[in-house]
């Protein structure tokens, strides 16, 4: 026996040998129809969730009527060259060139590939109006195999040719511009060294085996591990055979036979009967009922892998990776010794198996091994949140797309949990795709943020003489901006030891507006004093004129509104110490962001609310943040709501509806008294609640609709500082 051989054709190594009209014509004859499959987000669903799907794939799978092949194909996914036309575009470019070109961050491809089994003689023997019928025959069975499996949620699409056949030159290494003697040149890799144990091409080595043992409990996914965790490239092929009713029953039986034979063997021997062949009987005995009344049904299975390495080395790391995780999961691979070309072409989505190594599985068994399987969310364009902390995906989200019911977005988690990386770093990517950006700053952590990305910083209460209209933004119908501007003059009046009955200040209010005559260049507060000191109402005026020459000076007593730039942080930190006006001062900060999204924009527009909870400690405040929640996007505009006090959420009815109203939502770490209520309110699952309570900073949960995805959130080295605060300045998280 050679040890080593090289193939003298390597087109011997193709089965193709054509496609045209989405049909695939092997060397024998036979055809083959491709269907390409969208993947399931199952991987932190709870039980109910996962045993749903099983169960619809299991119909599925009960309706095949020949042959389908599976495929899962995971690859490094290749780094694209985006030309960004900022600096910071740049840098999160190349952040993000930087993760794929690592290899950590794969492609996956899923397919199912419908067999034409109907014998080569026959059919080309057959006129050309029979062969064409027997390609509607085909194309029939291929669209009762979407039907079925469109019912699981994995919407089949139709493969093109040119999607077909690029795929398959990217596994063999083939390309389109050599000289061809056949449509199979186009796939053949240049050279091909065949090794007991591996397959040598030109660019990588491949080791292909047989999963030939399964774990005797099977839970729905076990083979997610597996198919979203890879090592390395990775090939994973599953071959169904579906068995007829009357032979799964002669087998069955056969097998029963056997098995009472043993155990009556070991009685009449005097031996204690075997445990394991009383188990497979009574497993034997139910499935025999089950396949009877037609609740399931046999098929025979041939599970192939293939590992691929850029070498020898890389290659058996991935090897052992592959195969500790496989005995993990309780099965038995099978390396493929002296077989490894046919492995190879088992794995090659064309529909081909020539190893016939099978497993008789029921369909309810089959369905648990679902490959179909991701850890991220159903989007095809938005920003980047990172990495996945589970599988070699990256996690994006699109909050402000067209399609959502809002654009948007609640972050919530305690205190050193990453909340406000995180909303910043959501902030300056989005600000970066050309969102318009308004931040509402209280402590004043996004000024960086805001030098960044090269905003405008408007820092009220320093005393600069830039602070905003107490009465509102010029503009506005008179009545409307006094009835907006009396529970911010009575918190005021409340901070300044003063009280004053709602009909005094409406009147006043109004009094102020119609002697300025809505100019633009009116001053809010002065008015206001004036008013009162004129209509004999020393105490008001008292009251409020603290706000003028005291703590609050320099936020209240402005006499415009806020300029429309393109990005704008607006930060409270002079008065972040002073609770009594913090919240009236954000307030009147809305009031004006507001009034700036009424003007039409041709972007999106993200405005940045942190510390919402100190807007719920107050009605008025309260109110208005559950309005603009309702109305924000009617003014093209999306809410980020940011809050490291989640009870103040849960149990508020406000907070409710603001959590209602926001379509993405990012859940960092929590704290363990906490979880039981954010799990009823977000209905999260136990794995995910795990996800929560363990999150490192900077790693959370995002949701988006109804799907869930778990996140480590990651920027360039260069937005550290900006982004970071406290245990995370220290680096990455």
């Amino acid at each position: 026996m050679r040890l080593t051989s090289r193939v003298g054709s390597t087109v011997e190594l193709i089965d193709l040998a054509y496609l045209e009209g989405g049909v695939a014509g092997l060397r024998d004859g036979r055809r083959r129809a491709a269907l390409e499959l969208a993947a399931l987000n199952l991987l932190l669903r709870s039980r109910p969730e996962r045993e749903l799907v099983w169960r619809r794939y299991w119909r599925a799978l009960s309706t095949l009527s020949g042959p389908v092949s599976l495929y899962s194909v995971s690859r490094p996914l290749a780094p694209s060259s985006p030309v960004e036309p900022s600096a910071n575009g740049r840098l999160d470019a190349e952040y993000s060139a930087g993760l794929l070109a690592s290899g950590q961050v794969h492609l996956r491809h899923h397919l199912a590939v419908i067999w034409d089994d109907s014998p080569a003689s026959l059919r080309t023997s057959l006129p050309r109006q029979r062969r064409r019928g027997g390609t509607a025959d085909l194309e029939q069975r291929r669209r009762a195999v979407a039907t079925a499996l469109a019912g699981s949620g994995l919407r089949p699409r139709t493969l093109g040719d040119g999607e077909w056949l690029g795929l398959l030159q990217e596994l063999t290494g083939g390309r389109s511009g050599r000289p061809t003697a056949s449509f199979g040149s186009w796939l053949a890799p240049e050279t091909a060294t065949v090794r007991p144990d591996r397959l040598e091409l030109p660019d990588r080595v491949c080791r292909s085996l047989v999963v030939h043992g399964f774990p005797r409990r099977l839970q729905v996914g076990w083979l997610a591990p597996l198919v979203l965790a890879a090592p390395c490239p990775l090939r994973v092929a599953q071959h169904l055979y579906p068995v007829p009713k009357l032979h799964s029953l002669s087998h069955l039986r056969r097998r029963i036979r056997t098995f009472e034979t043993g155990l009556e063997v070991d009685r009449r021997q005097g031996r204690r009967p075997d445990a394991g062949t009383r188990a497979a009987l009574e497993d034997a005995l139910a499935l025999e009922e089950r396949v009877l009344l037609e609740e399931d049904h046999l098929m025979r299975l041939v599970t192939c892998i293939t590992v691929e390495g850029a070498g020898p080395g890389e290659m058996e790391l991935g090897w052992e990776q592959v195969v500790n995780t496989l005995v993990g999961l309780g099965c038995t691979p099978v390396p493929l010794f002296n077989r490894q070309a046919d492995g190879w072409r088992a794995t090659l989505p064309l529909g081909v198996d020539p190893l016939g190594w099978s497993r008789d599985m029921t369909t309810a068994a089959t369905a648990t091994a679902i490959p179909f399987l991701r850890a991220t969310l159903d989007v095809r364009k938005g920003v980047l949140l990172g990495p996945s902390p589970s599988t070699r995906e990256l996690v994006t989200v699109d909050p402000l797309a067209a399609s959502n019911p809002n654009r948007n977005i609640l972050v919530l988690g305690t205190s050193g949990g990453g909340k406000s990386f995180t909303s910043k770093l959501l902030a300056a990517r989005l600000t970066l795709q050309g969102c318009r950006l308004r931040c509402l700053d209280p402590a004043g952590e996004y000024l960086e943020l805001g030098a960044l990305l090269g905003a405008r910083c408007l820092e009220l209460g320093a005393r600069d003489g830039r602070g905003l209209n107490v009465l509102g933004p010029p503009g506005q119908e008179p009545e409307r901006r006094v009835e907006r501007a009396l529970p911010l003059l009575r918190r005021l009046l409340a901070a300044g030891r003063s009280a004053a009955s709602r009909t005094s200040l409406e009147a006043i209010g109004l009094a102020a507006l119609a002697a300025l005559r809505l100019q633009p260049t009116e001053a809010g507060l002065a008015a206001v004093l004036e008013q009162l000191e004129a209509a004999g109402q020393a105490e008001l005026a008292a009251g409020l004129r603290r706000q003028v020459v005291g703590p609050g000076a320099g936020i209240f007593d402005g006499a415009g509104g806020l300029d429309a730039d393109d990005a704008l942080v607006v930060s409270l930190r002079h008065l972040h110490a002073r609770e009594e006006l913090l919240g009236t001062a954000m307030e009147l900060v809305l009031w004006h962001l507001e009034e700036d999204l009424e003007h039409p924009h041709s972007r999106p527009t993200l405005v940045v609310v942190d510390e919402a909870e100190v807007l719920l400690s107050s009605p008025s405040g309260a109110h208005f943040l559950e309005s603009m929640a309702r109305r924000i996007r009617k003014l093209g505009a999306g809410l980020l709501v940011v809050s490291q006090v989640v009870e103040d959420f849960l149990n508020s009815p406000v907070g409710n509806v603001v959590i209602r109203n926001c379509h993405t939502k990012l859940l960092l770490r929590q704290e363990p008294v906490a979880l039981p209520g954010v799990r009823r309110a977000f209905s999260l699952s136990e794995a995910e609640c795990e996800l929560l309570r363990d999150a490192e900073p900077g790693c959370g949960l995002v949701l988006a609709g109804e799907e869930h995805a778990g996140f480590r959130g990651g920027a360039p080295q260069a937005w550290w500082p900006a982004l970071t605060t406290g245990q995370l300045a220290a680096g990455s998280p």
